[in-house]
């Protein structure tokens, strides 16, 4: 008989997080689940983590391959899933102990092909947290909703997994911005959907924060932009896609403009070359506030870059750019590693319900994971 869930696991050198991740899957409160990982060719001991959870509860499945991506990873795990719904736990993440439960019982209630859930993200060294894209308990939604065009995550979900064979779920080769396809192609396929108002799942977030090469920004994060393009316009979505450009790639490249320089500037080559594609076919005036009322509003300081792209006026897109390379390089990020932040974060968290709450469950979990190891002689 098919379980309830699967929860899919991709895992690349993650032996430091996975014990965790795998513990909160096994200490649901919802039993009638099944978790598979998918070892991604790690080089350390993440195969042989899995291997000891595989071998104490037969609800673990392990599969291993060699190194090939994320977007490999999460879909071999699709094709193994054997549950009624699916859902995607970063390895480095971990579930709260009612999250299958809240979120199965508003599925089968509503009998929808997809649940949103609420998550919190949290720093391990000094454990402050914040609500991520907080969203209320509702029934009946669609995409027509402007609260969930920026839904951009795979992992705050439950799909029914027939819906995601039915429709081909697929999961692009990016290295970054793969997410964000992978979303707005099921957002765009499903009736409607259901809001879960529970804090199902818990984001790690402090080593996810190093900075990327200028080729993996470029020929990833940038580039990704375009699949989303394709998807939301084959969709007739033209005002999500407005609010994603707006929101991330004017983001992404007042980031990257002040480092495509020198022996750099090859990037900044590249980079037009991806906007010019990504711009290819669409409106001005999709960008201006008559189209965008009242969902959205125009973004004035990205309009002469989005004009220059969209006329393909070489002269104008240099001279934009190289005014968010001035910007940038004018721009002095405040230090928010020094000691005195890390201490005032210390002390907030300590005052709030939830950062409590977050550094309980993860003791809790290290704690039942160190001691499921060392049974093992595995030290951690």
């Amino acid at each position: 008989m098919a379980p309830k869930l699967s929860i899919v696991i991709p895992a690349y050198n993650m032996e430091r997080w996975l014990p965790v991740a795998l513990e909160s899957c096994l200490w649901q409160t919802e039993s009638d689940i099944e978790v598979i990982v998918v070892n991604d060719g790690s080089a350390d001991r993440t195969l042989d983590v899995a291997g000891i959870y595989a071998e104490a509860d037969s609800r673990v499945k392990v599969f291993d391959q060699e190194n090939r991506g994320a977007g490999v990873t999460r879909e071999v795990g699709q094709q193994h899933a054997r549950g009624d719904y699916l859902l995607w736990l970063d390895a480095d993440d971990f579930l709260d102990r009612d999250a299958a439960q809240k979120m199965l019982a508003v599925a089968y209630r509503d009998d929808v092909d997809m649940v949103c859930g609420n998550a919190v993200v949290f720093s391990e060294k000094t454990f402050n947290t914040r609500r991520y894209f907080y969203l209320p308990e509702a029934s009946g939604i669609t995409f027509d909703d402007p609260a969930y065009w920026k839904s951009k995550v795979l992992w705050r979900w439950i799909f029914r997994t027939n819906f995601l064979r039915r429709i081909g779920l697929t999961h692009p080769a990016f290295k970054l911005g793969q997410d964000v396809c992978s979303m707005y192609q099921a957002l765009t396929s499903v009736n409607r959907f259901s809001q879960c108002g529970h804090f199902m799942y818990y984001f790690r977030q402090d080593h996810k924060r190093t900075s990327m090469a200028l080729p993996l920004e470029v020929d990833h994060q940038i580039a990704h932009f375009i699949e989303v393009k394709r998807i939301l316009l084959d969709a007739g979505a033209v005002k999500p896609l407005v609010k994603y450009l707006n929101e991330n790639l004017f983001r992404d490249i007042k980031k990257l403009a002040p480092r495509m320089t020198g022996e750099d500037a090859v990037w900044r080559e590249r980079c037009v070359s991806h906007c010019l594609t990504l711009f290819e076919g669409l409106e001005p005036a999709w960008f201006r506030s008559d189209f965008l009322a009242p969902q959205l509003k125009e973004q004035t300081a990205f309009l002469p870059l989005v004009d220059a792209f969209i006329s393909k006026d070489m002269q104008e897109i240099e001279a934009q750019l190289d005014i968010w390379k001035a910007k940038g390089l004018k721009r002095k990020a405040a230090d928010k590693e020094n000691s005195f932040h890390t201490l005032r974060r210390r002390i907030k968290a300590l005052c709030t319900l939830r950062s409590l709450k977050t550094r309980f469950l993860l003791r809790s979990l290290e704690r039942r994971a160190r001691r499921r190891l060392s049974e093992q002689g595995i030290p951690w």
